[in-house]
């Protein structure tokens, strides 16, 4: 596979956890250019992203078996430095990617919209994960990329000169 400029073969990702199964095709399109917004404020914070649909994506990665999409997305969970997980569309995946995330020590910041928590849409298992450092809420899609910036800002100062927990391998 060629690299991306999503490469997550590097020190310091992020994995961005989102939905991307059971929808239509111009759900999922929209869905992954919000994820990518979310890659690109990643590199702009200087983490790169481990994006599943770049691959594993269940539209495009057909040969892919189920066994080898939970080996790679557990592993880069556990490799990564943080999980930002889009909650606002229910997914097992995404689900089960906080909960990999909370196994592996790894702080998670969830995402959906605000009238979507505002009326109790989101799953209270999700949002009380341990892991679960903290919520945010917006308006839209441009909102979030702002409120991600600078949730990431404050993570990497909070973590500067800290040694983070060795990563755990499958």
């Amino acid at each position: 596979m060629a690299a991306s400029k999503y490469d997550f073969r590097v020190q310091k990702f992020v994995y961005i956890s989102g939905a991307l199964t059971d929808m239509s095709e111009d759900e999922r399109a929209r869905l992954r250019s919000f994820y990518e917004s979310l890659a690109d404020v990643c590199l702009e914070a200087g983490f790169n992203a481990y994006l599943p649909h770049v691959y594993s994506d269940p539209a495009t990665a057909l040969a892919l078996q189920p066994d080898q999409v939970d080996l790679l997305d557990r592993t880069a969970v556990t490799l990564s430095y943080l999980v930002i997980a889009y909650v606002g569309v229910p997914s097992f995946g995404v689900g089960i990617e906080v909960e990999m995330a909370h196994h592996a020590h790894k702080p998670v910041i969830l995402l959906c919209e605000k009238e979507k928590l505002e009326t109790r849409r989101v799953s209270r298992l999700v949002r009380g994960n341990p892991r679960v450092i903290q919520t945010i809420a917006f308006s839209d899609f441009a909102d979030a990329a702002v409120q991600i910036r600078t949730a990431l800002a404050m993570f990497k100062e909070a973590v500067a000169g800290s040694v983070f927990t060795p990563p755990l391998l499958p």
